[in-house]
């Protein structure tokens, strides 16, 4: 709603920074043509917002100008206390007790709005860590939040995902918790944006040498458009299958790289279920249907069969 957008847009103004018609229609999903047509609007009603040309320019409101209203809705009152993943903040050696921040925020909010507060606090839990614990390395993890915070180059060893080794000199921009699992998003020395798994770090070096961090760089805008850009570059091998029905929902649960593209479950008097997989490699493919022994069978392609028919032999022989 335009409302909704009108006051976003006063929010992001009185922060104090000047921010570029491109910025904010990206950040409110909406054209340059609507972002000058709200502007307009703003003008209208009294907003003193004026615009700044020049390389760096952009918006701005009138200096010290505040406006008084809460815009805080009930919902995102309560949406401050949903809670936040003890791992990271440890990880991120801030030093803050989650408990003293409830308490905190408690003393903040509208009476009437405390009990909802609580409640959502008290009945969610949001553990970002897997089973086994992290592999990430904290030293790493310390050295790269600093020269993050600091605009500071480092230096890198890296091993990439295929074992091969290759060291860097980076301007580090942001991190990312995915998971359990931290990534560097960073321009190498040719320009270009890069994300780096802090795992895969075999040695680094944080330089004196300072870099100038991009102006219209926003690391949530990046990691969305780069994990998108991720997903569809990924290789696809489909593979037809017949499987019993008691493995159904093993299936959409059992394998890391399996993808269930399709399954006909139209036949309720039959045992057995015609389904679409698909997977990064062919490799995979073989893997995952060997794993499953007489409980699926490979229908398409027809000359992996011969392939799957020689693995199952050498298994045979294995134990012979």
């Amino acid at each position: 709603m335009k409302s909704e957008r009108l006051i976003k847009i006063i929010i992001k103004l009185q922060q104090g920074e000047t921010v570029t018609t491109r910025r904010l229609a990206d950040d409110l999903e909406v054209s340059e043509r609507t972002i000058h047509r709200d502007m307009e609007s703003l003008s209208l009603i009294g907003i003193p917002v004026y615009s700044e040309r020049g390389k760096n320019g952009g918006w701005r409101l009138v200096d010290r100008w505040k406006q008084s209203l809460s815009y805080l809705t009930e919902k995102e009152i309560i949406s401050l206390f949903l809670p936040t993943p003890e791992k990271i903040i440890t990880e991120l050696n801030l030093d803050i007790s989650v408990e003293d921040l409830k308490q905190k925020l408690l003393l903040s909010v509208p009476e009437q709005m405390k009990k909802s507060a609580t409640t959502i606090w008290e009945r969610i839990y949001i553990d970002t860590d897997t089973w086994r614990g992290s592999e990430n390395n904290k030293n790493d993890l310390k050295f790269v939040q600093q020269a993050v915070m600091e605009e500071r180059k480092i230096k890198m060893q890296y091993k990439k995902g295929n074992g091969e080794e290759s060291t860097y000199v980076l301007n580090p921009l942001g991190l990312v918790a995915k998971g359990s699992t931290w990534y560097m998003v960073a321009i190498n020395s040719e320009g270009e944006y890069r994300n780096f798994k802090l795992s895969r770090t075999i040695n680094l070096c944080l330089l004196e040498e300072h870099f100038i961090r991009p102006d219209e760089f926003i690391l949530s805008n990046y990691w969305r458009n780069s994990k998108k850009q991720f997903i569809q570059a990924l290789p696809e091998y489909e593979i037809e299958v017949i499987i019993s029905r008691s493995i159904i929902e093993r299936i959409t649960f059992s394998g890391r790289f399996a993808r269930l593209r399709q399954i006909d479950n139209e036949r309720s008097d039959s045992n057995w279920i015609k389904a679409k997989l698909s997977f990064p490699t062919k490799e995979e493919a073989i893997n995952f249907v060997l794993g499953f022994g007489n409980q699926m069978k490979l229908v398409k392609p027809v000359e992996l069969q011969d392939e799957l028919i020689v693995r199952a032999k050498q298994v045979i022989e294995l134990y012979t």
